[in-house]
């Protein structure tokens, strides 16, 4: 299995997410980003897990029926996932248009 190195600093009280899914070519990676860098949207999950040379973030779009697993801690769920699922939506409406 693969492990993506996703260099996150993380905020303790949003926690971690990590995902395990099937790439293309059959292989399994395993990506483990903030909480806050994840989210479920169109049938897809989509994860940051890194920058490019211009500092923008790279998202990567994984089908549903391609992941294994989602596993996620955080403190306090209903804050977390308040929290996330604003700030996720601003941000993926922004990828998708």
């Amino acid at each position: 299995m693969v492990e993506l190195d996703t260099d996150t600093e993380t905020d303790l009280e949003l926690g971690k997410a990590t995902i395990v899914y099937e790439t293309a070519t059959g292989d399994l990676e395993r990506a483990t980003v903030d909480n806050d860098h994840i989210a479920y949207f169109q049938g897809h999950w989509l994860f940051a897990y890194g920058t490019d040379e211009d500092g923008n973030d790279v998202v990567r779009r994984v089908p549903k029926e391609r992941v294994r697993l989602v596993e996620r801690s955080v403190e306090e769920i209903e804050k977390a996932f308040e929290t996330a699922v604003d700030k996720t939506k601003g941000k993926l409406e922004d990828l998708v248009d």
